[in-house]
């Protein structure tokens, strides 16, 4: 059996209670951590694993809440023994978004290197593997499959499937990540035991942070709780779990209502460092 670990349940928009975007696989005692939000090395170590544990990261699309601690998880990893490569998994640009982040702190890092003189210096090596649909990643019993999200102008967005036999059964998971209603995300998450989805909340109109078309724009390419209903019901998913709520904030009964009026499935409101079995 799987463990699902939500690490972070939050969205561009800073709270204590809910951090940035990412979740934890757990499959046969290996960790695949999907997303990298802030702070995610701190719910890690509150889950009790080390950042040096994560056997590879999958990243959904490079808006900067899904990637922004990436560095931090790569050093404190290093800091906690890794002696194994980094390695990450994601769309066309996350290998030159990471060198540009390794080219930031090029000194500080070669000096930590020089100074600390730590035994694991093959813990700094990455492998960056840049995606598209086509991709498949299989070990263990664990096959994960990425497809493309609609989460215009972010240009690809991918959502995972991940499959897995539990017991000579298979078992499915599938991660949205940021998406509109897709079609494709529910061809992908047909029957599955899992659907984690983002959830476009609501949004008060703030002058001195919004345009009129702030509002309109942001739920434009995310997804409303009364279409999630409707995602699910078609899918035919066992279990929803929301996650990525936007605002961090609000009114939960509203929000389990709204979904209900189309699905009558099992619904989960995520919280940072909530675990549920696959």
């Amino acid at each position: 059996m799987s463990n699902l670990i939500l690490l972070g349940t939050g969205c561009p928009s800073p709270s204590s209670l809910r951090y940035g975007p990412s979740t934890l696989l757990i499959h046969n005692e290996k960790n695949y951590l999907f997303d990298c939000g802030s702070g995610v090395t701190q719910r890690l170590s509150e889950a009790g694993i080390k950042s040096s544990e994560i056997d590879v990261v999958f990243i959904t699309h490079l808006h900067s809440d899904h990637i922004m601690d990436l560095y931090q998880l790569y050093i404190s990893g290093w800091h906690q023994g890794r002696n194994t490569k980094f390695r990450v998994i994601g769309p066309k640009g996350i290998k030159s978004f990471f060198k540009n982040i390794l080219k930031a702190f090029e000194q500080e890092l070669k000096g930590r290197v020089q100074w600390e003189k730590r035994p694991n210096i093959e813990g700094l090596n990455f492998d960056i593997t840049e995606i598209d649909s086509s991709f498949l990643f299989s070990t263990d019993g664990l096959v994960v499959k990425p497809f493309e999200v609609d989460h215009y102008p972010v240009v690809p967005a991918y959502g995972y499937q991940i499959k897995h036999l539990d017991d000579s059964v298979e078992k499915i998971l599938v991660v949205s990540g940021d998406t509109r209603k897709s079609e494709s995300l529910i061809q992908n998450a047909m029957e599955a035991n899992v659907l984690l989805h983002e959830v476009f909340v609501d949004l008060q109109f703030d002058q001195n942070r919004m345009s009129k078309e702030t509002i309109k724009n942001v739920s434009d390419y995310h997804t409303s709780p009364k279409e999630i209903g409707e995602i699910a019901k078609t899918a035919n998913v066992k279990k929803l779990v929301l996650t990525h709520f936007v605002p961090p904030v609000f009114d939960k009964a509203k929000l389990l209502k709204d979904i209900s009026q189309s699905y009558e499935g099992e619904i989960i409101i995520g919280e940072d460092l909530m675990s549920i079995k696959i």
